[in-house]
């Protein structure tokens, strides 16, 4: 069957999309060490597993909670919110389709940074949003006066952003803000490391949303859990919009045991930063330069060998990093924070790679 033949039925959108391409995933006891997709390298806590067994129960005929109540009520009891003002996704991932979806005409204009999450454009492109993109500074840091040059009706920023792991202040964030007549939309998938959340600006100004994830600090990148906090009246757009069921039972029983389990996570939020700290300190004793990073990942290149190649010698390996297409990212790999003995493994093969 040709190409053009097994495209028949798609419609023009469709095929005109980016299509994103997610970080490899090996199947089978291949060995590799996965230090590509930025997942927690610590299993979730026993009780988020017996949470989860224990759903598994004779209710699953039953349709799950179409409104996430106690999903709600333990993330508003966990981070000091309003239950009113959070919504529960099928991951961050889900919210950002559903505000592209129902929160932009369809002669809008959005705009992402550059570089960052691509999944950000592709979502766009399937959803009829035209958008543009404003680049990150030299330093990779985020110049949002770049956001206020045309009027975009959306704006999504990283933050910390990904692939560079670099982070925007809240009171620049206010500061754009009061500027900004767009609906503005701070992804924070990785904002538990190192703190700084804007999320209390969603009581500031009515078109802000902040989104959070589960993936990453959690351990439960598999759950697919997101989160958005936003003024009540985009809470009950986003309720209106969403699929009836999103979020099944068996994840929304590990996801509030883990949001009860605050002795659980904060062991692990350090772990993996005091991990991280020693996979920089390693790489900078080799060489690498660096971009400083807020999250469970590190941008990083090296004088002495390509990116591209290194990704290819680490592959060889069996040690998966990311390694990006683009005018800038290209010059990069991103680095997952694994266990000690992953990071360890790690540091020494790219030592013997680059002559360190």
């Amino acid at each position: 069957m040709t190409k053009s033949n097994e495209e028949k039925y798609w419609n023009t959108r469709l095929k005109n999309a980016a299509e994103y391409v997610p970080g490899e995933q090996p199947q089978g006891p291949e060995g590799y060490i996965k230090l590509n997709t930025n997942e927690n390298p610590f299993p979730p806590s026993k009780a988020v597993l017996e949470a989860i067994r224990a759903a598994a129960n004779d209710s699953l005929k039953r349709y799950p909670d179409p409104t996430a109540h106690a999903i709600r009520v333990a993330y508003a009891a966990a981070k000091g919110l309003n239950p009113d003002n959070i919504f529960v996704g099928n991951g961050s991932d889900e919210i950002f389709t559903l505000i592209l979806r129902g929160f932009v005409e369809p002669d809008g204009v959005a705009a992402f940074p550059y570089p960052s999450y691509a999944l950000y454009g592709t979502l766009a492109q399937m959803n009829g949003i035209r958008y543009d993109t404003v680049s990150l500074s030299a330093d990779f840091s985020y110049d949002m006066a770049g956001f206020l040059k045309k009027k975009y009706d959306l704006a999504i920023i990283a933050n910390p952003n990904n692939p560079t792991g670099t982070y925007c202040e809240v009171d620049d964030i206010r500061s754009f803000m009061r500027k900004f007549k767009g609906l503005l939309v701070v992804d924070e998938a990785y904002i538990d490391f190192y703190g700084g959340s804007a999320a209390d600006l969603t009581d500031e100004f009515s078109n802000i949303i902040v989104t959070h994830s589960m993936s990453k600090s959690y351990s439960l990148a598999g759950l697919r859990i997101g989160f958005a906090v936003a003024p009540e009246d985009i809470i009950r757009g986003l309720m209106k919009i969403k699929d009836s069921y999103n979020v099944n039972m068996l994840a929304a029983a590990g996801a509030v045991a883990a949001l009860k389990d605050a002795k659980g996570f904060n062991y692990n939020i350090k772990m993996v930063v005091n991990n991280k700290e020693y996979l920089e300190e390693s790489l900078a004793a080799m060489g690498f330069d660096l971009v400083p990073s807020r999250a469970n990942f590190i941008f990083v290149k090296h004088p002495a060998i390509t990116s591209r190649e290194l990704y290819g010698k680490l592959k060889e390996r069996k040690i998966l990093v990311r390694h990006f297409t683009g005018p800038v990212q290209s010059d990069y790999v991103r680095i997952s924070v694994g266990t000690m003995l992953e990071i360890k493994a790690l540091a020494k093969e790219i030592a013997v790679i680059v002559g360190a």
